[in-house]
């Protein structure tokens, strides 16, 4: 699990998804959850950068766990299929959270099938501080019902079943928003009947 946790952790530096010490990543088995340590940067991330906590925030081994491990927590207690979390600094994500005004459970356009296909509908939670507790509370709030989620002018935390699946996640919804970015607003993106379709196909629904 350590190790899993590591060599992704790397690509995401490697794929210019998280920069400098920025971001923060997990992985999870069962109520035991290995998570990289404040301030580390996931680029160079090593075993002794690796802390592990219980669901509750307990730590069992290692010391000072990120300081957004409270985001990862709400995500794995919300969703037990969870196996890994992702938070991340990609570029596009965070210019397009700072064109969207208002929060929105529907923030992300749908330009391609494959990114509604593994994200869905991405909300966009408002800026607060990173760490704050406020920021917690509103991951909270939508962890049951969304999987992934734009946080304006900070980045996304993804969830997913594995850390492979949960990259994939995050690289498709920063295509979305670099298209979105590059397009301007003049771009068409699926519709809802088109949405709806996948929805269907796949047996899921969202909350509005």
């Amino acid at each position: 699990m350590i190790q899993e946790l590591i060599d992704y952790s790397r690509l995401l530096f490697e794929r210019k998804l998280i920069h400098a010490s920025g971001g923060n990543t997990s992985v999870r088995r069962g109520n035991t959850v290995w998570i990289s340590r404040t301030g580390a940067e996931l680029g160079a991330l090593t075993e002794d950068l690796v802390v592990t906590v219980d669901l509750d925030g307990t730590v069992i081994n290692g010391s000072a766990p990120s300081k957004e491990m409270g985001m990862h927590l709400a995500m794995y207690r919300a969703r037990p299929d969870a196996g890994a979390v992702i938070h991340a600094h990609p570029t596009f994500s965070i210019a397009y959270s700072t064109k969207i005004k208002d929060a929105t459970h529907d923030a992300v356009p749908p330009f391609t099938a494959a990114f509604y296909v593994r994200a869905g509908r991405v909300p966009m939670i408002p800026y607060h501080p990173s760490g704050a507790m406020s920021l917690h509370e509103a991951v909270v709030d939508l962890a049951p019902h969304y999987h992934a989620l734009l946080l304006r002018q900070h980045g996304l935390l993804v969830a997913g079943t594995t850390m492979a699946a949960t990259l994939g996640i995050v690289e498709e919804i920063e295509q979305c928003c670099q298209i979105a970015v590059l397009v301007n607003g003049s771009g068409e993106a699926l519709n809802s009947a088109q949405c709806l379709a996948i929805d269907q196909a796949m047996d899921r629904s969202w909350q509005d």
